[in-house]
C-alpha cells in the first residue's frame, strides 16, 4: 500500500500560470522517489504541496492513509496537523534558527511540536548529532558551521520528529561541490535503513543509483516516471534526452 498518493494534482499561481499539470504518482513505504527536471519545472512546488507549504487547486493527495485534500477540498485543520506530523522537510537553505545552538535547533521542535520533555529531547538530539558526525558541535551556532554541517543539522532536526516520510528540496544546491558528497552519503544511509523519502535533486548519478523510482517533471507535466537506471541510462523520451544531454555537458 502506498504511503503517499498524488492524483491529478493541478496548481496555478496568482498570475494564472499553471505550475503543476495533472501530476500523479505513488510512493510505497521504504521507497525513495527521486524528482528531477529543469529549473522552473514545478519540482519544489510539488514537494511543498505535499508538505502543506503550498495549496493545490485541484486533485487528491493522500498521506499515510489520510486524505490531505480530495478533489481540491482540504481536510479539516486537525487532520492537516496530524498528517503534517508524518512528514519531515529538509530545505535547500537549511532554515535553521540562527540564534539557537545546534543542540537547541534539534531539541526545540521536539518540545514545541511533540511535547517531548526536555531531558528526552536532549537525549534524542545528542544521539542524532553523533549520527550526523557532528559530535563536539552541540553548542555551536549555525554561523559557525560549514554549509554541509548546517545541512546535517537540518537533517537531524527533521529526523528528531520521527517522521514516516522525509522530503528533501534540493538538499545540496546551496553547498560547495566538495561538501555535496557528505550530504548525499547521509541520504544514501537513510535509504539503506528503508526511510521513505522524496528527494528533489540535480544530482543525476545519485538519483539513478539511490532512488527506487524517478519522476521527470517538465513544465509542470510528468514526462517520465519509473525505473531510475532505465530512464537515466537509456532515456527514450526526446525531452528527457535533451535534459540529460545538457546536464551532462555542464
Amino acid at each position: 500500500m502506498s504511503i503517499i498518493s498524488v492524483k491529478n494534482v493541478n496548481k496555478f499561481f496568482g498570475d494564472g500560470v499553471q505550475v503543476l499539470k495533472d501530476v500523479s504518482f505513488e510512493v510505497e513505504q521504504g521507497e525513495v522517489l527521486g524528482i528531477i527536471g529543469p529549473s522552473g519545472s514545478g519540482k519544489s512546488t510539488l514537494l511543498r504541496s505535499i508538505a502543506q507549504l503550498v495549496k493545490i487547486d485541484s486533485g487528491t493527495i493522500t498521506i499515510c492513509s489520510q486524505q490531505l485534500v480530495k478533489d481540491g477540498v482540504y481536510a479539516d485543520k486537525k487532520t492537516q496537523r496530524e498528517i503534517a506530523l508524518n512528514l519531515g522537510f529538509v530545505f535547500q537553505n537549511f532554515n535553521l534558527f540562527p540564534h539557537y545552538s545546534v543542540l537547541k535547533n534539534i531539541m526545540d521542535p521536539q518540545v514545541t511540536v511533540l511535547g517531548v520533555p526536555n531531558e528526552e529531547a536532549e537525549e534524542t538530539a545528542v544521539h542524532l548529532i553523533q549520527r550526523m558526525g557532528l559530535s563536539g558541535k552541540e553548542n555551536n551556532y549555525p554561523c559557525e558551521l560549514s554549509g554541509g554541517q548546517q545541512q546535517r543539522v537540518s537533517i537531524a532536526r527533521a529526523l528528531a520528529l520521527k517522521p514516516k516520510v522525509l522530503l528533501f528540496d534540493e538538499p545540496t544546491s546551496a553547498l560547495d561541490p566538495e561538501l555535496t558528497g557528505e550530504i548525499l552519503e547521509i541520504i544514501r544511509g537513510l535509504a539503506k535503513s528503508k526511510m521513505t523519502m522524496i528527494v528533489v535533486t540535480h544530482e543525476m548519478a545519485f538519483a539513478r543509483d539511490t532512488s527506487d523510482k524517478i519522476l521527470f517533471l517538465d513544465a509542470g507535466h510528468v514526462v517520465e516516471y519509473g525505473d531510475p537506471k532505465e530512464l537515466i541510462n537509456n532515456p527514450k523520451n526526446v525531452r528527457m534526452q535533451e535534459f540529460l544531454k545538457r546536464f551532462n555537458n555542464r
